[in-house]
C-alpha cells in the first residue's frame, strides 16, 4: 500500500503509466488484431438454384471456402478442405435431401428462417432467397423446414424457385491467407510494383537531393537560406498534390497532351516513379544538407594536403561521413515511397501497389477480402521494419562521429559554380513546384467534364464554400485536437525518456513511439476498425477515432522534437532550482519548459502540417459528416463524375493553411525564452 502511495506522489510516473497505457492500446492491439485477422478465414459459402420440377443448379461464382462436385442430375458432393461433409439430392420439388457423408447429423435447429446442420464441429446454415412478383405478398409462399430421416441425413423443405444458400459462418484460423496471396499473380504484381516505386524514386531522388544539397554545403551561394525555406516548403505539401498536378498536365486529357496532341502520358508505373520523386526529393535535400554542413572541415584538408584529390575527398572522406544523414534521408524517402497511396490511386487505378491493393480489398464492395486486406498490410509492416533494420546495420558497423571545434566554412563559389548550381536548382525547383502553381493556377479557370478551360472563374472557391465547407472546421478541429495530444505528450514522453529514465518504462516508451513511424496509414485504418468496431469501445464513424489515428500517427515528431530540445538543457537547472525549494514539477514549468518550448512548438507544428495532409488514414476511417478536407480532394479528383475544380480550390485552400504555420515555425518559434532561477 506504501508502494503505491509513493508512485502516486510522483506526477511523472502517474504520467508514464497512462502514456504506456495509451500507446500499447493505439498501437500494439491494433496491430495484433490485424494479424488475428491476417489468419483467420471464413468456412465459405455456395449458392443452388432451384426449379419449380425439382433441378438443382450450382452458382459456380458463388463458390467460396468449398468444393462442390456434380455425381449425377440433381446430386453434389461437398467438401471443405479437401475433407467430404454433405451430399445435397434434389428428392422432388420443393424437397432436398442432405446426407452427412462421414458421421452422423449431430443436431438441426431453425431460427428465422435460416436452418443448421451441425456433423461434430461443423456446422452448415441454410437460408432461402425468393424473388417475388410486383403483386405477390410472400403468403403462398412454403418456409424452411427440416425433418430427420435417419441418423446421417434429413430432407429440407423449401420454395420451389427459390436460391438456396448454404453457409459456413464459423471462422478458421489458417495460412491459408499467405498461402493464398503469394500464389496470386495479382498479390505478387502489388509486392514487385510497390519494389519498384520504391527503388527508382529514391535513386531519382537523391540523384538530385544529394547532389544539390552537397554543392549548398559546400560552397557560398547568395540566395541559399531563401532556397532552404522554399524546398522546405515543398516537404511539406500534400501526398497528392503532384499526382493530382501531374495528371491534369500530361493525363489523357491533360493541358499538355491536349495543346501538343501527345500520344504518351503519364499514367502508368512510370508516372507513379516519377511524382513520387519529386514528392521525396525534399527529404533527401534537407536531410543531405545537415550532414554536409556538420562535417569537420579539417578533415577534408587533411586530406587535400595528403595528396588527396577532390574527388578522392568526396568520396573517401566528406561522402562516407555524411553517410549516417543521407541514410535517414533515404529511409525516410523509401518509407513515403512504399507507403504512399495517394499518388499510385490517383495516378492510375489500375496500378497495384501494396496500399491501394489492401484498400482494394477493405473497401470493395463486391469481393472484398478483410483477411487479405490484413495479411498485406502484415507484409508491409515486415517489408518495412527490413528496410530499418538494413538501415540500422549498415550504420552500426563503422563509426561517425568527428572531434570539431568550429562549425565548417564553405568556400566562395566561382562564376562556373554558381551558374551550375543556379541551373540545378532552377530545374529542380520548377519540377517540385510545378504542381504546386499548376493547382493554383487551375483553382481560378472553369472546368468542363474534367478538362480544364480558358474560362477565369471565381465559381469554384464560392462552391467550394456553398457546399463543402464543413470539412475545413473538421479538418481544423480534428487536426488541432491531435495536435494538441501531440504536443502534451511528446513534452511528457521525450522528458521520461531523456531526463527521467525510468528502467525499462522508458525504453519502451521509447521504442512505442515510433512504431507508427512503421506502419502505413491503411493499415492503422483498419487497425483502429477492427479494434473500435464493437462495444464496448465504439468508435468507428465517429470524429474520435480520426483524432486518435492522427495522433498516435504524428506522435514521433513531437517526441523527437522535444527530445531534441531537452538534450541541450543541462540538469544542473533542474537541480539548481529544487535545491532552492521548488517541486519537480514546478521546476520543469518554470525551468525546462521555457527552454525547450522553441524545439516543442517545431514539432508539434510539423505534426500539424503531417494531420493536415494525411489521406490514407482518413481515407478508411471517415464517415459523413467527419469528411476531412483531404477526402473532399481525394474524392472529386478520382470519383466518376468528380468536379475538378472543387478540388483546386480545396486544394489551394489546404496549402495556404499549411504554408502560414509553417512560416511561424521557421521565422518565430525558434527564439527560446530567457529564464532565471532566482525568479521561481
Amino acid at each position: 500500500m506504501s508502494r503505491i502511495l509513493i508512485f502516486f506522489r510522483d506526477p511523472w510516473k502517474i504520467f508514464t503509466a497512462i502514456a504506456l497505457v495509451l500507446l500499447i492500446s493505439l498501437v500494439i492491439f491494433s496491430q495484433v488484431w490485424i494479424c488475428k485477422s491476417s489468419f483467420q478465414r471464413n468456412g465459405g459459402e455456395f449458392t443452388i438454384s432451384t426449379s419449380t420440377d425439382g433441378e438443382l443448379l450450382l452458382e459456380d461464382e458463388t463458390v467460396k471456402g468449398f468444393s462442390l462436385s456434380q455425381i449425377s442430375d440433381g446430386r453434389y458432393r461437398v467438401n471443405q478442405r479437401h475433407t467430404p461433409l454433405y451430399i445435397i439430392t434434389s428428392m422432388e420439388p420443393g424437397v432436398l435431401g442432405i446426407e452427412a457423408a462421414n458421421g452422423n447429423i449431430a443436431d438441426t435447429s431453425l431460427q428465422e428462417g435460416t436452418v443448421s446442420l451441425s456433423t461434430g464441429p461443423d456446422t452448415l446454415w441454410i437460408s432461402q432467397k425468393i424473388f417475388t412478383g410486383l403483386f405477390d405478398d410472400g403468403s403462398n409462399h412454403r418456409q424452411l423446414a427440416l425433418q430427420k430421416s435417419s441418423e446421417n441425413m434429413v430432407h429440407l423443405q423449401y420454395n420451389p424457385g427459390a436460391f438456396l444458400l448454404f453457409a459456413d459462418k464459423k471462422t478458421h484460423y489458417t495460412l491459408s491467407n499467405y498461402v493464398t496471396f503469394f500464389r496470386n499473380s495479382k498479390y505478387l504484381s502489388a509486392v514487385k510494383n510497390s519494389f519498384l516505386v520504391m527503388i527508382f524514386s529514391t535513386l531519382i531522388a537523391s540523384f538530385f537531393g544529394v547532389g544539390l544539397a552537397y554543392l549548398y554545403a559546400r560552397y557560398k551561394v547568395p540566395g541559399t537560406s531563401s532556397v532552404l525555406t522554399i524546398i522546405t516548403m515543398a516537404s511539406v505539401s500534400p501526398p497528392f498534390l503532384g499526382a493530382y498536378a501531374w495528371r491534369m498536365l500530361l493525363g489523357s486529357s491533360g493541358v499538355i497532351t491536349r495543346l501538343f496532341h501527345l500520344n504518351w502520358t503519364i499514367v502508368g508505373l512510370h508516372g507513379v516513379v516519377w511524382v513520387i520523386s519529386w514528392l521525396v526529393f525534399p527529404i533527401i535535400f534537407l536531410l543531405t544538407y545537415d550532414a554536409f554542413i556538420s562535417l569537420d572541415h579539417s578533415l577534408r584538408e587533411c586530406s587535400m594536403s595528403l595528396g588527396g584529390d577532390r574527388k578522392t575527398t568526396f568520396f573517401r572522406i566528406e561522402l562516407p561521413m555524411a553517410m549516417p544523414g543521407i541514410l535517414n534521408g533515404l529511409y525516410l524517402a523509401m518509407m513515403t515511397a512504399f507507403t504512399d497511396f495517394g499518388t499510385p490511386y490517383v495516378i492510375s487505378l489500375n496500378l497495384n501497389v501494396l496500399p491501394v491493393m489492401i484498400y482494394k480489398e477493405y473497401m470493395s464492395e463486391v469481393g472484398g477480402n478483410l483477411s487479405i486486406a490484413s495479411t498485406g498490410s502484415m507484409l508491409m509492416i515486415f517489408f518495412s521494419s527490413l528496410i530499418l533494420m538494413a538501415q540500422r546495420i549498415y550504420l552500426a558497423r563503422r563509426s561517425y562521429a568527428s572531434v570539431k571545434s568550429h562549425q565548417p566554412s564553405a568556400r566562395q563559389a566561382g562564376k562556373g559554380k554558381k551558374r551550375v548550381i543556379y541551373a540545378s536548382t532552377a530545374i529542380v525547383l520548377a519540377f517540385a513546384f510545378l504542381p504546386h502553381i499548376t493547382v493554383a493556377i487551375s483553382a481560378f479557370f472553369k472546368w468542363k467534364v474534367g478538362i480544364l478551360t480558358s474560362t477565369f472563374t471565381l465559381d469554384n472557391f464560392a462552391r467550394l464554400f456553398r457546399s463543402n465547407l464543413s470539412s475545413v472546421g473538421v479538418t481544423l478541429f480534428t487536426g488541432g485536437t491531435a495536435t494538441l495530444l501531440d504536443f502534451i505528450f511528446g513534452i511528457g514522453i521525450a522528458f521520461v525518456v531523456v531526463k527521467k529514465r525510468y528502467p525499462v518504462v522508458a525504453t519502451l516508451l521509447n521504442q512505442l513511439v515510433m512504431v507508427p513511424y512503421l506502419i502505413p496509414g491503411t493499415v492503422l485504418g483498419i487497425g483502429f476498425i477492427l479494434l473500435f468496431n464493437q462495444p464496448p469501445i465504439l468508435l468507428t464513424g465517429t470524429w474520435l477515432i480520426l483524432v486518435l489515428a492522427y495522433f498516435i500517427r504524428k506522435l514521433p515528431y513531437s517526441v523527437k522534437s522535444a527530445e531534441s530540445a531537452l538534450y541541450q538543457v543541462h540538469p544542473a537547472l533542474g537541480e539548481a532550482a529544487e535545491s532552492l525549494g521548488a517541486k519537480p514539477m514546478r521546476s520543469f514549468w518554470q525551468i525546462t519548459f521555457p527552454l525547450i518550448i522553441g524545439g516543442v512548438i517545431s514539432g508539434a507544428t510539423l505534426s500539424f502540417l503531417q494531420i493536415m495532409t494525411e489521406i490514407s488514414a482518413s481515407i478508411i476511417l471517415y464517415r459523413p459528416p467527419w469528411k476531412p478536407m483531404t477526402a473532399v480532394i481525394f474524392e472529386n479528383t478520382i470519383d466518376a463524375g468528380a468536379d475538378f475544380g472543387i478540388a483546386s480550390a480545396m486544394t489551394v485552400l489546404l496549402m495556404v493553411m499549411l504554408y502560414v504555420p509553417l512560416y511561424i515555425v521557421t521565422i518565430k518559434a525558434r527564439k527560446p525564452k530567457e529564464v532565471r532561477i532566482e525568479s521561481i
